[in-house]
Parts: C-alpha cells; sequence; structure tokens
C-alpha cells in the first residue's frame, strides 16, 4: 500500500486532495500526508483570511465556481447553506476569502470519505525543506522530520518572488503576502506605483484608493486593463457555435473573428487605447450579457492542446506580443470593481502607462524611477502585481533550490519546471507530479479552478500505482495534447 505526499495544502493540494478521495477505491493507498506551511489547509495564498482585504471579491460571479464538475453550483449551495448567499442571487460576486472558507469544507468532506475508505489523512503544518529520491520512492524533509513516501505532488501555490531591491523600503514583491505591512506602512502622500495591469493590479489600485494614496501609477509593457464581465444569465449558455478544430493561434484567431461574437459590441473594442474611455465604453456593455465572452469562456477545452502545438518560436513571440492582450479579454474583471477603477481615473488619482521598461533605485533620493515608453516616473513606492514568477531563480523557496541542486527538477524554458503534458509528472521523475502555477510553462493555463480540478483529476488516478515503465495515466479527454503540426 502506497504513502502519498502532497506538499501544499491551499487550493491546488485540496483539490488533489478530493480527486484522490475518490479514486482511492481503485488505488492501493494507505496514507495520504498533507504539508502546508501556514496550517490553513484549504484556502491557501489567494483565498486566505491574512492574505486579503474584507474588500476583495472574487473575479468570477459565484454561480461559475465549483470544484466540482458534477455539481457546477456547488459554491452557491454552500454559500446557501452557511448564510453566505449575496443579496444579488447568481450571478454576484462575493469575498474571495469565502472561497477559502468552501475549500477548508471541501478539504474536510475529502478528509472523511479518504477515512470512510481506510485512508488516513495526516495533516503537517510544517515547511517542506527538502526532498530526496531513494531507491523506492522519495523523503520528505522538513526542519524537525522526515517521512519515507512513495509519491510525492507538489502543489506548491503562489510562491513568493525574490526582491529585485532587497532591504529597499516601499518595494513589495508580493504585495499578497505583505498585505498587511503595505497596509501598516505605505505613505499615503506618496506616488506609488503598481506593475501591472491585469486583476492582481486591480485589487492593489483598489486597496491603495481605500488607503487614501494621492497618487497611484499602474503600467505594464501593454497598458491593457481588464475588459469587465458582462452580466451573468440564469441560465449559462450552451457553448456557442462550433468549436474551433485547428491548432494554431493565427487560425484561432481567424475563427474568432470570423465568427463574430462581438459584433453587437461597441465600435472599438478591440483597439480603443484610453483607460478612460475604454472602462466607460466597457461599464455600460457590461449591463448585458456579452456573448464573446461566453464563445471565449467555452474555448478553455482548446487552450492546452494549440499552446502545445505551438512552436517555441511562436510561445516566445506569444509571451512577447500578446500575453498582456490575451489576458484583458479572457480575463474580465466584475463590474463593481470596474466602477471603482472608472471613480479612481476619473479624479486624477489613478494613472495607467503602457510601454514599461525598466525600475531603477531613484538617484540621489529615496524610492524608485521606473522608465516608459514616454518618458520616467518617480515613485516612492512599488508593488509588483504581475504573479508568480516563471524563471525559478526569482522564487524564494529553499524546497525548489535543493530540488534543482539534487537534479529533481529543471527550468522550463516557458516558465516553471518540465512536466510531461500527458500526465503532469514532472520530466524524468516517476513518482513526482507537480500542479498549478509551477507548470505554467508546459500548460500555460494553470490558474483557474476548472483547469485545477482537471489537472487534479490526472494526477490522482495514478497515484498508488507504482510505476513500472512509461506511466499509465492520461490526462481526460479535454486535456489529452496531442502533439499537432502547425
Amino acid at each position: 500500500m502506497a504513502r502519498i505526499a502532497i506538499i501544499g495544502g491551499g487550493c491546488s493540494g485540496t483539490l488533489v486532495m478530493q480527486a484522490l478521495s475518490r479514486a482511492s477505491h481503485r488505488a492501493g493507498i494507505s496514507e495520504v500526508l498533507l504539508f502546508d506551511e501556514a496550517g490553513g489547509f484549504g484556502p491557501g495564498l489567494p483565498y486566505g483570511q491574512d492574505t486579503n482585504d474584507g474588500e476583495f471579491l472574487l473575479n468570477m460571479a459565484s454561480s461559475l465556481l465549483s470544484v466540482d464538475s458534477g455539481q457546477p453550483d456547488g459554491f452557491d449551495r454552500w454559500l446557501e447553506c452557511t448564510g453566505n448567499a449575496p443579496p444579488g442571487g447568481q450571478g454576484s460576486y462575493v469575498r474571495r476569502s469565502l472561497m477559502g472558507a468552501y475549500l477548508q469544507n471541501v478539504a474536510r468532506q475529502a478528509e472523511d470519505a479518504l477515512a470512510a475508505r481506510g485512508v488516513k489523512l495526516v495533516r503537517i503544518a510544517q515547511t517542506v525543506t527538502d526532498i530526496e529520491c531513494g531507491t523506492s520512492g522519495f523523503h520528505v524533509a522538513t526542519a524537525h522530520h522526515a517521512w519515507p513516501v512513495d509519491q510525492v505532488v507538489l502543489a506548491m501555490g503562489h510562491l513568493k518572488k525574490r526582491s529585485p531591491f532587497p532591504g529597499a523600503a516601499h518595494y513589495h514583491a508580493n504585495p499578497y503576502h505583505d498585505l498587511n505591512a503595505i497596509k501598516a506602512e505605505l505613505p499615503r502622500n506618496a506616488r506609488i506605483g503598481i506593475l501591472g495591469t491585469k486583476l492582481t493590479a486591480i485589487d492593489m489600485a483598489l486597496l491603495l484608493g481605500r488607503l487614501g494614496v494621492e497618487r497611484i501609477h499602474m503600467y505594464s509593457h501593454s497598458g491593457q486593463l481588464p475588459l469587465v464581465r458582462g452580466a451573468v444569465p440564469a441560465v449559462p449558455p450552451v457553448r456557442p457555435g462550433p468549436r474551433y478544430a485547428g491548432d494554431t493561434l493565427r487560425g484561432f484567431l481567424r475563427w474568432f473573428r470570423q465568427s463574430g461574437p462581438y459584433e453587437r459590441e461597441y465600435p472599438g473594442l478591440m483597439t480603443i487605447r484610453d483607460p478612460l474611455l475604454r472602462i466607460g465604453r466597457e461599464i455600460a456593455a457590461a449591463q448585458s450579457v456579452r456573448d464573446w465572452q461566453w464563445q471565449l469562456d467555452a474555448t478553455k477545452e482548446d487552450i492546452d492542446r494549440c499552446w502545445a502545438a505551438l512552436r517555441p518560436d511562436q510561445k516566445r513571440r506569444f509571451f512577447r506580443k500578446y500575453q498582456g492582450l490575451w489576458m484583458s479579454y479572457r480575463h474580465p474583471m466584475p463590474l463593481d470593481n470596474a466602477r471603482k477603477v472608472q471613480a479612481l481615473l476619473e479624479s486624477g488619482r489613478l494613472t495607467v502607462h503602457s510601454g514599461y521598461r525598466a525600475t531603477q533605485p531613484g538617484a540621489g533620493r529615496p524610492g524608485f524611477r521606473v522608465e516608459i515608453a514616454d518618458g520616467a516616473l518617480e515613485l516612492d513606492g512599488i508593488l509588483d502585481a504581475t504573479g508568480v514568477a516563471g524563471n525559478l531563480a526569482r522564487i524564494d523557496s529553499p524546497l525548489l533550490e535543493n530540488l534543482i541542486d539534487r537534479g529533481l527538477i529543471r527550468q522550463h524554458e516557458f516558465g516553471g519546471i518540465a512536466v510531461d503534458v500527458q500526465n503532469l509528472q514532472v520530466a524524468g521523475q516517476p513518482g513526482l507530479f507537480a500542479i498549478g502555477a509551477l507548470t505554467q510553462g508546459s500548460l500555460f493555463y494553470v490558474s483557474a479552478i476548472e483547469r485545477l480540478a482537471l489537472h487534479a483529476q490526472c494526477i490522482a488516478g495514478q497515484l498508488g500505482r507504482m510505476p513500472s515503465g512509461p506511466p499509465a495515466g492520461r490526462l481526460p479527454h479535454t486535456l489529452q495534447l496531442e502533439r499537432l503540426a502547425v
């Protein structure tokens, strides 16, 4: 009987445990060790109490969020049962911390299901510092103990980044981790920069606005804010139109344009650059259901296949030129947040810049100098809102450093660690799996809950099977990544 270690008790680790609780009847597993350094077991960084402001909203309506594909309204049902149902009913956006509480409940249910099948779950609130590969399995070590296990899942979530300016006052490379310090120490009568213009940057801009910061400068290469999520229909529509059957990014864009799901939108949907003008148009358009958003959302089943089919040079071009644009359209912000951003823009407290180039320490003065396409910004503080680093050298994790030194993991060309896209096994390491942000280079689309749930199912289907020859597991049909010619 196998002993499994899951490194990380946040969203990804919880979803692996849930999937495992449903697969354990056919897997030879006796014990699951769940490690979480914060001891939260469920929420992880995006949804934890200590890493959230009370005003942070989920970026998807509650009716569209569930960790169970068989019960797509699972989150809404839980909100109703716990007395947290939003006043607006379906289509409402709730506090992010409520998703954390929901995941804690999912973790408890999974633990009960495992116990009912004779599988013991051991929660260990310690930091894993090293993993050694032995002749039959692995040894997972913390500062206090080491556990022999047969298989390991790296579900480490949103790891901290190293600051490019260590020791510099008011530079926060990890704003969610540093939330309490930002609230307590950031000067209000100051010019604060936000590196990034997507959803994390929106959270930070609204936080700074509530804190009373007078001048907020948001900047990125594209300078494109997320669009605004339209109204959510009472019954989500069936996937509209025929599915894209090709395998190239250019072909997908051509298919999307020809399908015309955005024809009823305002002129300039694809071209308006002015942030205030654009957000005003977006707020007006978001009063009703936006068909093109449902069409784009439905392509999530195609993203992995298309990404795997791109040549390396095409992937590099995508990251360099199109990733910001993609994120703007694919991950809209809630209407309530958009109205608050609009108010900050109209008041002159928030300015959005494109053409970001570099950040330097302030010349002869505290603070920082940020170079952008049309000049430079002199700032008193900076929040890095660009998310998890793809470059492993920028991640502050002794465990990853030790795994690199031992040769158990290696950097993927496009970020994170190299994994087999068919089964999420770490390249060249039978019995070692990874899920979440660490797999971003191999799978690209790894942060949405519905994708994590499918990836967790894939991993759970392989746990308990002792490796002998080629791995037996394959991703579910919607995730199989055929190597198609571009």
